[in-house]
């Protein structure tokens, strides 16, 4: 589903979301990670819930594209969130989504660049190179 299709959803149906990682946060009193999913169609609020942090805690922590599979959770107020039980890791796929060759994070070394003035190849800094695609808004 997309993050809008989530946020539609209804209350306890089983959904698979995916999304670039926004925020990730742990408040101290919580017990509970949130973590702020978006698309081109808008934003998804995930719960993790500790025991599935320690699980999947390498996903959580680290991915920059998210596929989280779990239940809508809707409050009367009409607070949406995404109660994860499931957490996978695709950051990998950003590549698709760029025309250009990207290097993601600890591959580096794999990634060779060629000057546009030249045939002999440079090796860029981490820093330097853009992981995200340009956005595609068509406003």
């Amino acid at each position: 589903m997309t993050c809008r299709q989530v946020a539609e959803a209804k209350d306890g149906r089983r959904v698979t979301c995916a999304g670039i990682v926004l925020v990730r946060q742990m408040p101290g009193t919580a017990g509970v990670v949130f973590v702020t999913l978006s698309d081109e169609t808008g934003i998804c609020n995930v719960v993790v819930w500790p025991s599935l942090y320690e699980r999947f805690r390498t996903a959580v922590v680290g991915a920059r594209l998210m596929l989280v599979e779990g239940k809508i959770q809707r409050s009367p107020e009409g607070v949406v969130h995404l109660v994860a039980e499931r957490i996978i890791d695709r950051t990998s796929e950003l590549r698709r989504l760029s025309e250009d060759q990207v290097p993601l994070p600890g591959h580096y070394d794999e990634i060779v660049y060629q000057r546009p003035d030249s045939r002999a190849p440079i090796h860029r800094h981490p820093r330097d190179v853009k992981i995200l695609p340009n956005s595609r808004d068509f406003h």
